[in-house]
């Protein structure tokens, strides 16, 4: 496809219509005065401000010229690439019938995406009660925890440590790697956490085991799991709230953890909550991953993110069916501005369809096979290469040492002060952004690998090799 030169000297692929007459320089110095940033320092963004221009398919073109294919899908989140154009087609002809529409009112998107949900994507395993969508994946997390103790009518929910449930203050803090801290860009250690944390009502339990631990003996987590239960009094305890893969922390459940925990629950009367926001809707190449085991099904589960792959925010609730017909037998005093918007959910009907007929969860997982390969190659050639965790298009990569040992020393529990240039995730963000792949980590020794469901072998073998090159400065530095 043939391309043009528009403003500031970009190219646009031919056909393609945005507006690119924008003074860029004036952008950068508005951005960095005026709008209030977080995860990095007024110093980090003046010496590297990254300026999208616009984004189209598997790719990003950015202000200063540099063309990165998206090997994050963003946050996990653009599940079928850069403004699909069915999604996008669906969104433009929602608008010429909708604006905002209140939750006591119905639409035809609101019911369509329900139906999708609840009988084409869920049908089949016998669970699925009721949907309800939401405004943001935090919005659904708080929503179940609500749900969970109305229904159980207790109060205390079992969270896992280094697990990720989103970034409010009751949320954000559920015992979670990113809990709202502020931490200082310029001294090591100093942070500033939130007063009271953690917050009443929740109790911690150990996160899974990774999937390549040795369960001989059987699972620590779910001995610990169960000790705790008894500790605090199930009576007590309305539901475990869980995530099949830890969202910042990158680590994989062992096989046997989720339908252990669906035991312990069974046994002990408390609801089991599935935190599916980030890794449902195909990333692990699944529609939601308690699908990768047989004969398992939560009792609520949170969705969002591929839902509607990104293109406005979004997040729900699946409810099982007691659950759903319990709230729907009684007037519950429970909404938002933006539960069930017309747009949202319009998109979510296009993204939905488009994932079912043409067979997206089944790409998903075989090119997810053909991306662990290429992973596994990597960890052949570098010494800097560790655990390699995940499944479909969603796996971690855990840099060690010559030891084999997390490079960053406080690995998952790094508080993210100090000055984080020779930071291993960042090292590999930036070489490889500089190869022309946006490909980085949260966390200090740990990559994420998650490109759009969509992505092509070719494109996949584009990322493996800028990751690959980025992985040599690793070992120089650190070997």
């Amino acid at each position: 496809m043939g391309a043009q030169q528009v403003g500031n000297g970009l190219e646009v692929s031919a056909g393609l219509e945005v507006s690119m007459d924008v003074d860029w320089e004036q952008m950068a110095r508005w951005d960095r005065e005026h709008y209030l940033h977080s995860t990095r320092t007024a110093a980090e963004l003046e010496q590297n401000w990254n300026g999208v221009a616009y984004q189209e398919g598997h790719y990003l073109q950015m202000v200063d010229g540099r063309r990165l294919l998206d090997f994050q899908s963003q946050l996990a989140s653009t599940n079928l690439g850069h403004r699909h154009p069915r999604v996008c087609g669906a969104l433009v002809e929602a608008l010429e019938r909708y604006g905002q529409v209140s939750y006591s009112f119905s639409t035809d998107y609101r019911a369509r995406a329900a139906k999708l949900i609840v009988e084409d994507v869920f049908g089949l395993d016998d669970w699925a009660g009721r949907v309800r969508l939401l405004g943001s994946g935090t919005d659904a997390v708080l929503v179940v925890l609500t749900m969970a103790r109305i229904f159980a009518g207790r109060k205390v929910i079992l969270t896992q440590d280094n697990a990720f449930h989103g970034l409010t203050p009751d949320v954000g803090t559920v015992l979670s790697s990113f809990h709202g801290q502020v931490a200082s860009g310029t001294e090591r250690d100093v942070v500033r956490e939130i007063s009271g944390f953690p917050p009443d009502g929740f109790v911690g339990i150990p996160g899974a085991e990774p999937d390549d631990f040795d369960a001989t003996g059987g699972l620590p987590s779910l001995a610990a799991l169960e000790r705790t239960i008894n500790e605090v009094g199930p009576e007590n305890i309305a539901a475990v709230l869980t995530e099949t893969m830890t969202a910042v922390a990158g680590i994989m459940s062992h096989d046997d953890y989720h339908r252990g925990v669906r035991r312990l629950c069974d046994a002990y009367g408390i609801l089991w909550i599935l935190d599916d926001v980030v890794c449902g809707f195909g990333r692990l190449g699944k529609w939601a991953t308690y699908q990768l085991y047989e004969d398992l099904t939560p009792d609520l589960l949170t969705i969002g993110k591929g839902l509607n792959g990104g293109i406005l925010p979004v997040g729900g609730i699946v409810a099982n069916r007691e659950i759903a017909e319990f709230f729907e037998r009684n007037r519950w005093m429970s909404g938002s501005s933006w539960d069930g918007h017309p747009l949202v959910a319009a998109t979510v009907v296009a993204n939905v369809e488009t994932m079912l007929e043409e067979g997206i969860i089944e790409r998903a997982e075989q090119t997810g096979r053909y991306l662990r390969e290429c992973l596994d190659a990597l960890g052949e050639r570098h010494g800097t290469v560790g655990r390699i965790g995940g499944r479909g298009m969603y796996h971690t990569v855990d840099l060690v040492n010559a030891d084999g040992n997390p490079i960053e020393p406080a690995d998952r529990a790094f508080n993210y002060t100090g000055d984080l240039t020779l930071v291993p995730t960042r090292v590999i963000e930036r070489e490889a952004g500089r190869l022309g792949v946006y490909l980085a980590g949260y966390l200090p020794n740990t990559i994420k690998v998650a490109p759009p469901l969509t992505v092509s072998r070719a494109e996949v073998d584009e990322g493996i090799g800028a990751f690959d090159a980025a992985l040599d400065e690793l070992d120089r530095l650190y070997l």
